[in-house]
Formats: C-alpha cells, sequence, structure tokens
C-alpha cells in the first residue's frame, strides 16, 4: 500500500497527485513516502481530537480552517478614529493619524465643553478610564452570554461576535447555527467508517484495520499465534484473513479433524501390512518396524526430528515428516507404550479361549483344561487302562466307579490272551 510497480522495482504513489486521498476538499494533501497527510490553512490552528482532527481559523482570518481568508477589518464600521486612517494587513490593521492630528490611531474620546470645564464621551462599547481614555468593553466577559445556543462569543473593538462553534455552521445570517455532518465530506480514510456527532465526527478503522482512523493499516491476523487451527493454513489479505485446513484434515480451518485415510475403500496396503492412519496421512506397516513400499518391507525414514520411539514408524506427510506409532502402538510417535488388547471387551469371543497380551499385539489361547484340536478348543480325555480277562469282566465293578460316565473301549494286547478296556472319564 502506498507504492506501485513489479515487486522488483517499486516507486511511491502520489496520492495527492492521483487523488487516492482523503483529505477534506479545502485541505492542503502533503503527499509522504508510502502515504500523505493532510493540513489544515496555514492561517489556521489545527486542534487534534481521538481518531480525528479539527481546523479552525486565527484571529484576523474568516473561512472553515482548511481554506482561511484576510478580514478586512478596515471594512468594518469604526475601527478607527475619525481622523485616523486604517491600513488592513494580513490578519489584523493599523491606524494611523492623519496629518495635523496625533495618538494611537483609535478610537479616542469625544470631548465636550460646557461651562468653565469640558468632559469626554466614549462611543458605545467603550468605557471611559481616567476621564480621557476609552478602552474597548470585552462585551464576552461583561456580559452573561451574549450569544445564542451553540455560538460562541468573540471580542472586537467597540463590539462582539458570535461565530458557530467548532463543528456547526449557519445555512444563513440571521439563522441558527446548527450541526454540521463532517462525513459528508469524507474526512476519515478509506478503510475507516465516519460517525458524525454533535458538533464533531470520529473515525473509526475498519475491521482488520488498525490506526486512528484518518490512517488505517491492515491487520495481519496470520501474524498472530493460534488464528487458525494448528493443522490449518492462513493466508492473509487487506482487510481479512483465510483459513483451510492441511491436506488430510477435514473442518472450516479454525476447527480441523484427521481423516482416517485406513476406513476409507481407495487406501489400499499389500496383505503382508496393516493400515495405521497417521494425522493428515497413513502408513502401511509390514508389522516388523519397517514400512511396505512398493510390494516390499523398507526401513522407516531418518528424516524426523526428534527421533521416533523403537516402536514408532518416520514419514512423510503432506505437511513435513512426522511419527507415528507401529500398529498395537499408542502414543505420538515420539513416545509409544504396548496396548494391553485383553482389556477391550470381548476381544477373544469363545469362551474356551483366554486372551494373552503380547508386545504389539494379542493372543487367543485355550483355557486349563481344554487343548487344540485344529482351530477348536475341545475338553481334554483321561483313559483309564484296565487289563481283565475274557472270564473277569464283572470285576469292573469292583473298581468303584459306576458314578463316572465311562466310555469302554476294547483292546487287544499283541499275542496276549488279556484283554483291556480303556475307561474315558469326561
Amino acid at each position: 500500500m502506498g507504492y506501485q510497480g513489479d515487486g522488483l522495482l517499486c516507486s511511491d504513489i502520489d496520492e495527492c497527485l492521483s487523488g487516492l486521498h482523503s483529505c477534506h476538499p479545502k485541505a492542503r494533501c502533503n503527499n509522504t513516502l508510502g502515504s500523505y497527510s493532510c493540513r489544515c490553512s496555514r492561517f489556521a490552528a489545527c486542534t487534534n481530537s481521538p481518531g480525528s482532527f479539527s481546523c479552525q481559523c486565527t484571529a484576523g482570518y474568516r473561512g472553515d480552517g482548511f481554506t482561511c481568508t484576510d478580514v478586512d477589518e478596515c471594512s468594518l464600521a469604526e475601527q478607527c478614529h475619525s481622523n485616523a486612517l486604517c491600513i488592513n494587513i494580513p490578519g489584523s490593521y493599523n491606524c494611523t493619524c492623519q496629518v495635523g492630528y496625533s495618538g494611537d490611531g483609535v478610537f479616542q474620546s469625544t470631548c465636550v465643553n460646557n461651562q468653565g470645564s469640558f468632559y469626554c464621551l466614549c462611543p458605545s462599547g467603550f468605557i471611559l478610564v481616567n476621564k480621557t481614555f476609552c478602552q474597548d468593553i470585552d462585551e464576552c466577559k461583561e456580559q452573561n452570554n451574549p450569544c445564542g445556543v451553540n455560538e460562541e462569543c468573540k471580542n472586537i473593538d467597540g463590539s462582539f461576535e458570535c461565530s458557530c462553534q467548532l463543528g456547526y455552521y449557519r445555512l444563513a445570517n440571521n439563522m441558527e447555527c446548527v450541526d454540521m455532518d463532517e462525513c459528508k465530506t469524507n474526512p476519515c480514510h478509506v478503510n475507516a467508517s465516519c460517525l458524525n456527532t454533535i458538533g464533531s465526527h470520529t473515525c473509526t478503522c475498519k475491521r482488520g484495520f488498525s490506526g486512528n482512523g484518518t490512517q488505517c493499516e491492515d491487520i495481519d491476523e496470520c501474524s498472530a499465534e493460534g488464528t487458525c487451527h494448528s493443522r490449518a493454513l492462513c493466508a492473509n489479505f487487506i482487510g481479512g484473513y483465510f483459513c483451510s485446513c492441511q491436506e488430510g484434515f477435514n473442518g472450516n480451518g479454525f476447527a480441523c479433524e484427521d481423516v482416517d485415510e485406513c476406513a476409507l475403500p481407495e487406501t489400499k496396503c499389500p496383505s503382508f501390512s496393516k493400515c495405521v492412519n497417521s494425522p493428515g496421512a497413513h502408513v502401511c506397516s509390514c508389522l516388523n518396524g519397517t514400512l511396505a513400499d512398493n510390494d516390499t518391507c523398507v526401513p522407516p525414514s531418518s528424516l524426523c526430528e526428534p527421533a521416533c520411539h523403537r516402536h514408532g514408524l518416520c514419514h512423510q506427510s503432506p505437511a513435513e515428516y512426522q511419527c507415528v506409532c507401529d500398529h498395537g502402538y499408542v502414543g505420538d510417535g515420539i513416545t509409544c507404550s504396548d496396548i494391553d488388547e485383553c482389556q477391550m471387551e470381548n476381544i477373544c469371543p469363545e469362551k474356551e479361549t483366554e486372551c494373552i497380551n503380547i508386545p504389539g499385539s494379542f493372543a487367543c489361547a485355550c483355557r486349563k483344561g481344554y487343548s487344540l484340536n485344529g482351530t477348536k478348543c475341545l475338553v481334554e480325555s483321561h483313559y483309564i487302562f484296565v487289563l481283565y480277562s475274557l472270564n473277569s469282566i464283572s470285576e469292573l465293578s469292583e473298581l468303584n466307579i459306576t458314578n463316572q460316565m465311562l466310555q469302554i473301549r476294547p483292546f487287544y494286547g499283541l499275542g496276549d490272551l488279556r484283554r483291556g478296556l480303556y475307561l474315558d472319564i469326561t
């Protein structure tokens, strides 16, 4: 702002010459490097106010403060003595006695002769001092509020004037002073709002800008920490900014949530690997500390700073290199701890099995009293081998196991006349 060019070569914009300023139409525009300033007339006094300023012509001049013209006091009645010459000068006047007269040229008393004496008379607006000198009466001090509403009193020789207070004006000489809407003349900066007030106005920079209202500069919101979400990108522009979530995140830029790529149907990992979600990205873990890449397992990157945990995987995300804990571990990748899957509900659904936690994983093993038969856990069998002869089968009653459920299976020994039974106690 305030300069033009291609970025390699920049030159100052003369806002005063090009008309790109917000000065009062009658104020003097002063160009500066990269900006400009508005000045009152050199015959006016500048008064600062919050967010603005005002100009008021000094004594001996009249106008709105931006344009001040000399008051010809000699055109006003009875400025000098009747036998004096009035000479107007910028901002004032001089009274010089004519040839043949002496004095200061100002009003003098009128001498009235009477029998045996004399006395002096002063014109209206003057008081006789020491019986010989006429001194101007300050009506603004002597009289109680001689002017009307929104007017201010200004003493002049022999009289006084009632001019409108700052921020007021007359539609005609015989009318009262009314509020001046300064906002109609655009006294504020182009990026500020003007609010007219009784007898004055205020300039306030618009949202996204800072300054006093007559000068407003863009606020770089992106330079402030926490403007957008930590996983969002901030783009500043004149008068505002825009937040957008990084790749791999969803949201409005002020709140961003990670996209779980592992839950998306288009995310594919080789059959020998497992998908591990990472903030803004994902990796395919070979479950041995390596990553799947082109149907092979390769070591993780070493570019993460600080280094990842021994169970962490360093990989590249859309934003930077980052760590993520391997499958079966939890943490931020720099610190990882084993997940105890056995604490999860119904992790081993078969009632004949029990969960055994192992680093990075778990196993479902057969409970005590059961043994693995293929993929099923079955009750273990206990057999009692009983030898008997063909003539003593009735001796089974002597085993005293009549309350057990027995499964009797014949057994034949090699070359032996004896016979045997397997008693399966289930």
